[in-house]
């Protein structure tokens, strides 16, 4: 099977099926945050972020940015009520590598990240799974 056969798509479902949660990763920076000002709405990634936290998933700040910088983003988050249970951590065990069933990140394929997880949270949501 060719990578871009695989169905990454019921991966994420199968994972939600089995552990009934999941780990969701996303950065800040042009994923929930207009970093470069280009006047683009993250509403729907927000909404998407804050359906998966009343799911019970754990949510995973997964960013770059440390110390003052990193303090304001904690601000600008609670201040917008973005959910965020952990930041950059592993939740499963002590190593460097992040561990997430989903990330949704502007550098790493966000709108198909995006479709999959709004897929399976409407699919729970309408009680289809």
């Amino acid at each position: 099977m060719d990578v871009f056969e695989y169905d990454y798509y019921n991966r994420l479902r199968n994972d939600y099926l089995k552990h009934k949660s999941l780990f969701v990763a996303y950065d800040y920076d042009n994923t929930v945050y207009d970093f470069h000002g280009h006047g683009i709405s993250y509403e729907k990634i927000i909404e998407l972020l804050r359906e998966c936290k009343s799911l019970g998933f754990t949510m995973i700040l997964f960013t770059g940015n440390e110390g003052e910088k990193l303090n304001a983003i904690l601000e600008d988050l609670k201040r917008r009520e973005i959910p965020f249970d952990l930041i950059n951590e592993n939740p499963l065990m002590k190593t460097r590598k992040p561990y997430y069933n989903i990330l949704l990140d502007d550098r790493a394929g966000l709108k198909e990240s995006y479709k999959h997880l709004k897929k399976l949270v409407d699919e729970i949501r309408n009680e289809k799974i």
